[in-house]
């Protein structure tokens, strides 16, 4: 009887012990690291965070403006003044950039013929975001689309080119599996009106 009564407490204690272990992050833990990663990119790039988007329209090559939606946007060509109408027009978009995240890090391009474009209709990006969440699971637009992305082509038109660094709030399926909540960086995003 003694030896049940040892071995459930041991059991009993093992429980305790590994429920108190808590390995998923808060979200201001996430919030918290996203920004430190955010910031440790801002320094070593050297980047200019401007207050307010340039009334001429034109970036310095290392100054990007923060967004209302926490995206951090610079335009390196605003296209050629074609906008995009919301609901109807579909947008190829080709990108390359770096995983900035301590858990996440080396680079990406989808400007090579072997790769296909994003294509995605402008107001509709999340019903691809959902499609790839559900069936395409670490296909290009799971990786690399996201609301954050589709929002700047308030600012630019066809064949735009842009920098942006994407919050995990406003990312993609990637950025916030299994709570990793990390910021993704884009030194080249092009969009193609189809």
């Amino acid at each position: 009887m003694k030896t049940k009564i040892c071995l459930l407490i041991m059991i009993w204690s093992a429980v305790c012990i590994s429920s108190c272990t808590n390995t998923t992050r808060s979200y201001a833990e996430m919030k918290r690291d996203e920004q430190r990663a955010i910031d440790r990119l801002i320094a070593t790039e050297g980047f200019e965070i401007l207050n307010k988007y340039p009334a001429d329209g034109v970036f310095g090559e290392k100054q990007f403006v923060a967004l209302d939606n926490g995206v951090y946007l610079n335009v390196i060509d605003s296209g050629n003044g074609n906008r995009a109408k919301l609901y109807s027009t579909t947008i190829l978009m080709r990108c390359s950039g770096r995983f900035i995240f301590d858990a996440d890090t080396g680079s990406f391009s989808l400007f090579t013929n072997s790769n296909l474009p994003i294509e995605f209709i402008y107001g509709y990006a999340s019903n691809v975001i959902s499609q790839a969440s559900s069936s395409l699971s670490y296909s290009a637009e799971w990786y690399f689309l996201s609301l954050g992305v589709q929002s700047v082509l308030e600012y630019v038109g066809e064949n735009a080119e842009v920098k942006l660094i994407v919050p995990f709030e406003h990312g993609s399926s990637y950025q916030t599996t299994n709570d990793l909540g990390a910021p993704l960086y884009y030194d080249r995003i092009k969009f193609t009106f189809y």
